[in-house]
């Protein structure tokens, strides 16, 4: 063997097992660093430390920004619902949820919210004392009444038509006003309305417009009116809840002294039976406020008289109620408010079925 064969193959024998230890060096850090990145890291954490990011709730309305709203929870909600949400009439009285009947709100102002599905018919009977300087304020006094019967039998979604019969006379006797015979003074009349929304309503009526025997003098009272409710802090069903009416009328809410378009359409205003006086419209406005499903207080502009009331609903199943308001002012004194010698009273007394 050469000498120069010698050297390669020792050089060859040394470069190979350098070059095989370096591979397996670089493949043991491979391994290590790996085992190292696998390697659980453990921390402690301080749950008594107040991180700068906090929790934010806020309330969603109606299942508000879910992408998937949950039917269920809608269902429910609409079942919790207040009872008293949808607001309804009978009469001159407040119904809640269109079942349970409240106060009056008015005692010759017609409330304008649709009339209820539960009770179509009312009769109410409704007077006022004639009281004279030196008389006994609660005593009768030589007064009045008249009735009423209401027959709304007609009724969609949001609107009502009915019709109502009135008698001038409901007493016979040897008593003050018995002079009559019982059912003297028939008239007929009319009522629709319409639900504007939950808490307002539109209403378009003529009490006595048709005079049959002409014994009347209950006036003819052609009204259109408008209510608004308003429950306490805009909350549904808080109490007290405010209710308001205006509008325009005719007859006996026409008596007064601020009226126009005064005209004989229709036989006059029916206030009188031995004289014609002109139909004439007037300016009329209620204000009450409903304290809870069996009171309430009103304030009253009938163009005749100012009027100061309240109003109850004694029983719970039985939609009978009873109104008692005080005469404030009077248009023959141009409304200049009474001393306690010239107050007058007013009632209604209504039961529906």
């Amino acid at each position: 063997m050469s000498k120069n064969l010698k050297i390669s193959i020792l050089i060859f024998s040394i470069l190979i097992p350098i070059s095989f230890q370096k591979s397996l060096l670089s493949d043991i850090k491979t391994i290590n660093s790996d085992t190292e990145k696998k390697t659980i890291k453990w921390k402690k954490i301080n749950f008594d430390k107040k991180y700068e990011k906090k929790i934010i709730w806020r309330k969603l309305e109606n299942n508000q920004d879910n992408f998937l709203p949950n039917k269920d929870a809608i269902k429910y909600q609409d079942l919790s619902l207040n009872e008293n949400q949808v607001l309804s009439s009978l009469n001159r009285s407040i119904v809640f949820n269109d079942s349970i009947v409240g106060p009056d709100v008015s005692w010759l102002v017609p409330l304008s919210f649709k009339w209820n599905t539960k009770y179509k018919f009312d009769s109410s009977i409704r007077g006022h004392s004639r009281r004279k300087k030196g008389e006994k304020f609660l005593g009768w006094n030589k007064g009045d009444a008249v009735g009423q019967f209401n027959y709304q039998f007609l009724h969609n979604k949001k609107t009502s038509f009915g019709i109502n019969a009135g008698i001038r006379s409901v007493y016979s006797g040897s008593g003050a006003g018995g002079k009559t015979n019982i059912g003297e003074g028939q008239s007929l009349g009319f009522r629709i309305d319409r639900r504007i929304s939950s808490t307002e309503g539109i209403a378009l009526g003529a009490e006595q417009l048709i005079h049959f025997d002409g014994l009347t003098d209950t006036g003819r009272d052609i009204y259109l009116t408008i209510s608004k409710a308003l429950w306490s802090n805009n909350e549904t069903g808080q109490f007290p809840l405010d209710i308001y009416t205006f509008g325009v009328a005719t007859g006996k809410m026409a008596e007064g002294n601020i009226k126009f378009l005064c005209s004989n359409i229709l036989g006059g205003s029916g206030t009188e039976i031995l004289h014609q006086r002109s139909l004439c419209w007037a300016p009329v406005f209620s204000i009450s406020r409903v304290y809870n499903k069996k009171f309430s207080t009103f304030f009253e502009y009938n163009s005749k008289w100012f009027l100061l009331g309240s109003s109850i609903i004694p029983f719970n199943e039985i939609p009978f109620r009873g109104t008692f308001a005080v005469q404030l002012s009077d248009h023959i004194d141009n409304y200049k408010l009474n001393s306690f010698e010239e107050l007058k009273w007013v009632f209604r007394l209504s039961l529906g079925f």
